[in-house]
């Protein structure tokens, strides 16, 4: 009777373990709260423009949860301004630091260790004369502890490749973190002219 009473503790350790390693594993849909927000750094480091899907701005940007949407602030010498959410262009870019873009899914949840997908979309860089097609492939390729002026975090750190034109192409790295609710740390390479783009997390606030 001890013997199979130990054999049954045994298998649901065992049960429980493997439970506990696939949650660490799985990172569910977010749910955000009322006034969640998020403040991050962007920029640009040696090379000529970076110019691909994901062009910014260089400065600091806010993003926070009110009645449900998102709003979208640019922070500049003590001023706080709100930007227009257009349905394409820099302002989804920002949208996929918390993964609210429609247009670019950036993040697919639940996020996995190996999982793959891939997306398109059409946009007008500026100075073009008509839109371009992005294709995009995105790849979940690890789990890292990343550090940022908003603090330490276990983050996911994804890969994504997009392509352009004839010989466009640029790789991201970005890691998101299921603590923020977000991404905390984001490197681009534009590897037709060198140029690259750096967006961290500086702050965040939970709300309630």
């Amino acid at each position: 009777m001890s013997k199979r009473i130990l054999s049954l503790g045994f298998l649901l350790g065992l049960f429980w373990s493997t439970v506990a390693v696939v949650a660490q594993e799985q990172a569910s849909k977010p749910t955000f709260k009322e006034g969640d927000t998020w403040q991050f750094n962007i920029t640009r480091k040696a090379g000529s423009s970076y110019v691909s899907s994901t062009d910014f701005n260089e400065g600091m940007y806010e993003l926070m949860i009110s009645y449900g949407n998102v709003k979208l602030y640019t922070l500049e010498g003590g001023k706080k301004e709100e930007l227009v959410i257009n349905q394409e262009g820099p302002t989804q870019a920002l949208l996929t630091l918390i993964g609210k873009s429609d247009q670019r899914p950036n993040l697919k949840f639940p996020l996995s260790v190996g999982q793959k997908w891939a997306y398109s979309f059409r946009q007008k860089p500026a100075g073009a004369r008509r839109d371009i097609e992005y294709s995009v492939e995105v790849k979940v390729a690890g789990i890292e502890q990343v550090t940022t002026p908003a603090g330490t975090f276990n983050a996911y750190r994804l890969v994504a490749d997009t392509t352009w034109g004839r010989q466009g192409h640029s790789t991201s790295t970005y890691f998101y973190s299921p603590e923020t609710r977000s991404m905390v740390k984001r490197s681009g390479r534009n590897e037709n002219t060198g140029g690259t783009v750096e967006t961290e997390l500086v702050k965040f606030t939970p709300g309630s």
